[in-house]
């Protein structure tokens, strides 16, 4: 399928190339990094109290397929999964840390706001014009995850995940020198920094006020991504300055990688498993 045109115009232009930079411990000399140059968004990981009960409403709102994966049911979309976990405890939204939203391509945003009021979400904005689509809105679902609707016909499914960081140019040079990734700054207008995944983007601004929480244990609580070497990618890791806090079995595929990045992003990563 063929770029949105200001896509292709930006990507002519980008100066950084597509990979991860490869820290070395000498400090100073970075070598491109082909083993991270495949980075892909998995997932992204809800705490709820059921379940069952919120996939089934994240699918009925949004669609996509409801599947048995990790602890609790999931909704597959066409580029990735919306996970569950359950929740310990009370679980402060998603707003104020710094996984703040995913977004979610829709077909309609006027319709799916009308669907998503009647099902008992909370309409944070009402159909506006927004920087990367024509009409987007913010929904909270009864758990507290705020999402956005937007209608963008190229980028479908799980459209972009949204970081709110108190240095969000830091985040920004440190989501590229780790994770590789198309740098795409005509997409966020001067906003918010925009990088491309596969076909899901990754957005980092600053909030409004204050400083964003670590995301773990609240309602977003992680975002996954596969890489095509664990053990290169811990590598390129510890020296940016974070470590894994596990690293455990994934039976039958590869292990699994947990950390707290800046600003305590909490990410799960995942091996590229030969067929």
């Amino acid at each position: 399928m063929e770029r949105h045109a200001e896509h292709a115009k930006a990507r002519a232009g980008c100066s950084r190339v597509r990979g991860a930079l490869l820290y070395l411990s000498l400090g100073a000399l970075l070598l491109p990094s082909p083993a991270l140059a495949q980075t892909t968004f998995t997932h992204v990981h809800m705490r709820v109290p059921d379940t069952a009960e919120a996939a089934a409403w994240h699918q009925a709102l949004l669609g996509g397929e409801v599947v048995s994966r990790g602890p609790g049911q999931a909704v597959l979309h066409r580029n990735g999964l919306v996970m569950t976990m359950q929740a310990e405890g009370d679980t402060p939204p998603s707003e104020g840390g710094v996984i703040d939203h995913f977004g979610i391509a829709v077909e309609d945003v006027v319709a799916t706001v009308a669907r998503a009021r009647e099902m008992g979400a909370q309409i944070r904005t009402e159909p506006q014009v927004g920087v990367t689509a024509s009409t987007i809105a913010f929904i909270e679902d009864p758990w507290g995850t705020r999402m956005e609707l937007l209608e963008d016909p190229v980028y479908t499914g799980v459209n972009h995940l949204h970081m709110m960081a108190s240095d969000p140019d830091g985040v920004h040079a440190w989501f590229l020198d780790v994770f590789g990734g198309e740098d795409i700054p005509a997409r966020g207008k001067g906003q918010f920094h925009t990088i491309l995944y596969g076909d899901v983007w990754v957005h980092i601004s600053r909030p409004a006020q204050g400083f964003p929480a670590p995301s773990r244990f609240r309602a977003i609580d992680h975002i996954g991504f596969r890489v095509p070497s664990l053990q290169a990618f811990g590598e390129v890791l510890e020296a940016s300055g974070y470590t894994p806090y596990l690293v455990r079995p994934n039976p039958p595929g590869s292990d699994l990688m947990f950390f707290e990045g800046p600003e305590g992003i909490h990410f799960e990563i995942t091996e590229i498993v030969a067929p």
